[in-house]
């Protein structure tokens, strides 16, 4: 049933949950942090093989040819929404199956996945009896297949002119031999663990995930280091970054773009409009060194920033105690802005040190069966030069009422198709929603320390910053030392270290990506301020946050449609609520 989903011409409200249905089982069978999600056993894990992308892409051509095209108003509520999931995922998927040669993979965000499957698959498995321990020696080999299918994609990128560029490559082998070491422990399952087990498969258990990781596992790590290292391949890496250098680059870089914001804005477009935010928002700052009472200017300030001892923490535990002193803060207020509260609880914990010396900041880890917490696993590495000028926005932004409203709300919503509750496969939306919460603690009056109010601008302005530097890296209209003091001029409190990092992330490992914070933003932005003009006095905050939330992650056309509909039904008038910005699909 799976690759042949239902046929919908009519695009009832039936046929397109059973195409849904179908969807959730096609992915269900091969996305193991789904199954873990859903406290399912973990039955093998996917590769990055040409074979994988085809038959995923083959299987959303597939949907979106029995999708249709209904009209948005031939269908009910729910399933208008569902129907615009659909057909926005399935094109994602069409997507990155057309261009899987120029979609990068041995990178350090592209390889997080390994280490994801160490904490999500491997080390919370539970061994039970002997068909416990075979499942696990299973996934062992399938680990080492999905190493070997990343060095299978690095060697045909390469024979198709596609090679990691050279500033990124240190990097990346500092980041592949990290992961070599922590997996081939991870896989070791300790003996306090097999306890449940008899002598005999405890003596199996070990001896083949021994053989495995000699034999296979690591193995496929060193042929993957030495693809990256080998002479020939750096003698033909570029120095320079960013796709609009690659053979159909562009167009690539573009359908990124699409994917990445759910919106069909130029990246043309998006630079021009990163410039003109970080123009106004430089000035909101040098008013916020004003009430600071600094008369200098800004790199003057920023000198001061680096020597600031209330900016800085010495221990992780000052790192947590500093997020948690602003969450404390923020907990009384949700109630006047939050109609629905999430159920699971929220709180911080370090990242993987694996990972800290390849990403600038961490990332948010929603709740799952084995772990109900969602967590924002922060970056406590090179503390003295790590500054918290942004921890109260950093915080909003990856916590509540940000990612952990968004996504714990999400999975917790019951009359969501099991596809819409577990997938967010629309950035724009996942990450504009996190800004757009962020933001709102200006007006729930968070930043009223003007300490923390700068270092909410300042986050603001690294977001803007992002519309410029990424297109403009990727399209070709930036180096990448014009890049680098265009972002230097706009990070407050950003290393150098740091710097070198994200710039990579844009140019070389995830393209259009950090664009969706600040275009994300400002949908959010323009569509509250539409629903605002359009109710009048009738506008009620919580009811607009709830229409967002209890939908989960839509594309924006769909938002919006969504908006407009659950919001004239509440408002209780005659006329069209209307709750689009003028832009349409």
């Amino acid at each position: 049933m799976a690759n042949h989903p239902s046929h919908c011409p009519d695009g009832s409200a039936a046929q397109v949950d059973r195409l849904a249905t179908a969807y959730w089982d096609f992915l269900l069978v091969r996305e193991p942090l789904l199954r873990t999600r859903r406290g399912l056993p973990v039955e093998s894990l996917p590769g990055v093989s040409a074979a994988e992308a085809d038959e995923r892409a083959g299987f959303a051509a597939g949907v979106l040819d029995r999708l249709g095209t209904p009209q948005p108003a031939e269908l009910s509520g729910p399933a208008a929404d569902t129907a615009g999931f659909l057909r926005a995922l399935a094109e994602q998927e069409a997507e990155a199956g057309r261009f899987h040669w120029l979609t990068p993979t041995a990178t350090p965000y592209q390889l997080f996945r390994l280490q994801q499957y160490g904490d999500t698959v491997f080390r919370p498995f539970r061994f039970d009896n002997r068909a416990d321990a075979d499942r696990y020696v299973s996934l062992v080999r399938d680990l080492a297949r999905c190493v070997a299918t990343v060095g299978d994609k690095v060697a045909g990128q390469a024979a198709r002119g596609f090679h990691i560029p050279v500033p990124a490559l240190a990097g990346v082998h500092t980041t592949l031999t990290r992961l070599r070491a922590s997996a081939t422990r991870y896989v070791r399952a300790g003996a306090e663990r097999l306890t449940r087990l008899d002598a005999a498969s405890r003596g199996h258990l070990r001896d083949a995930v021994a053989g495995l990781v000699a034999a296979e596992l690591e193995p496929a790590f060193d042929r993957l280091l030495a693809l990256v290292g080998d002479p020939d391949l750096l003698r033909r890496a570029p120095q320079a970054v960013g796709w609009a250098h690659y053979p159909e680059g562009e167009a690539a870089y573009r359908a990124f773009v699409r994917t990445y914001t759910s919106s069909d804005t130029p990246p043309e477009r998006l630079h021009e409009l990163g410039r003109e935010h970080c123009r106004e928002l430089s000035e909101r700052m040098r008013e916020m060194r004003g009430t600071l009472g600094f008369a200098g200017t800004e790199a003057e300030f920023h000198e001061r920033l680096a020597t600031e001892p209330r900016l800085y923490a010495v221990t992780p535990e000052e790192v947590e105690a500093r997020y948690r002193g602003h969450l404390d803060r923020l907990t009384p207020l949700l109630p006047r802005w939050f109609a629905v509260l999430p159920r699971a609880p929220y709180g911080v914990a370090r990242l993987d040190q694996a990972l800290e010396a390849s990403m600038t900041f961490g990332y948010y880890d929603p709740p799952t069966a084995t772990q109900p917490v969602g967590r924002y696993r922060y970056n406590a590495s090179d503390l003295v030069h790590r500054s918290l000028l942004g921890a109260a926005a950093l915080i909003y932004h990856e916590l509540a009422p940000g990612h952990h409203f968004h996504l714990a709300r999400q999975a917790e919503n019951t009359t969501l198709p099991d596809l819409r509750r577990e997938l967010v496969p629309f950035s724009g939306f996942e990450e504009g929603w996190a800004e757009y919460a962020a933001g709102l603690a200006w007006e729930m009056g968070l930043y009223d320390d003007p300490w923390d109010a700068y270092g909410r601008l300042a986050h603001e302005r690294f977001t803007a910053q992002r519309l410029v530097v990424d297109t403009g890296l990727n399209l070709g209209m930036m180096t990448l030392e014009q890049a680098r003091t265009f972002m230097r001029a706009h990070a407050a409190a950003e290393s150098e270290g740091q710097i070198t990092t994200e710039l990579l992330r844009y140019a070389t490992d995830l393209p259009g990506q950090a664009l969706t914070y600040r275009a994300g933003h400002a949908e959010f932005m323009a569509l509250r301020a539409a629903c605002e003009s359009g109710a009048g006095a009738a506008f009620e905050v919580r009811a607009f946050h709830e229409a967002v939330l209890a939908g989960g992650t839509l594309p924006f056309p769909a938002l919006r449609r969504r908006l407009a509909r659950e919001l004239h039904g509440a408002s209780g008038r005659q006329q069209r609520y209307q709750c689009s910005p003028e832009e349409g699909e």
